[in-house]
């Protein structure tokens, strides 16, 4: 993101991940890495929040509720939530749209070389797409949610102006 923005800012609790990505955004002087739990970050001032907020495949490592509110408390006015995350299949529905996905997605991998070990920690999903749908709809009322490849959803949320 740096190229195109301002200031970007990553946060990861896992002091591995913060290493190398310091090791690769050493020089780039428009980021700042924070090794922290991003719920336990103090909310910044209002003048402080962030235009956009982006999260890939991070949300599965956190309370869904709590950590949507604090993307919610942290994000500017007018300001974007852009978020890639991992649904579990727990109806029947869920199951049968991942056997559909299983094709292109084994094609996929065969043309790209699959998923390979990036050195990161990984955790399984706990809720289904329904049920970040229904959370959502709680906190980032009109949100807009997409079913994706690879047990995925993307969520687009602007922020109303004050």
């Amino acid at each position: 993101m740096a190229p195109y923005v301002q200031h970007a800012v990553g946060i990861d609790p896992d002091k591995d991940t913060m290493m190398r990505a310091q090791t690769r955004l050493d020089g780039i002087a428009n980021v700042s890495l924070i090794n922290g739990d991003f719920l336990a970050l103090p909310v910044p001032p209002p003048e402080e929040c962030y235009d956009t907020v982006i999260c890939v495949a991070t949300l599965h490592h956190m309370e869904l509720r709590a950590a949507l509110l604090k993307i919610r408390q942290v994000l500017a006015p007018g300001g974007r939530v852009l978020i890639i995350g991992l649904a579990a299949d727990k109806s029947m529905l869920d199951y049968c749209i991942s056997g559909l996905y299983l094709f292109p997605i084994r094609l996929m991998d065969r043309l790209h070389g699959g998923m390979q070990d990036i050195g990161v920690r990984l955790a399984e999903p706990k809720e289904s797409i329904s049920e970040i749908r229904q959370v959502a709809r709680d906190v980032l009322p009109g949100a807009i949610i997409r079913r994706r490849f690879y047990y995925r959803y993307s969520l687009t949320w602007d922020n109303p102006m004050e």
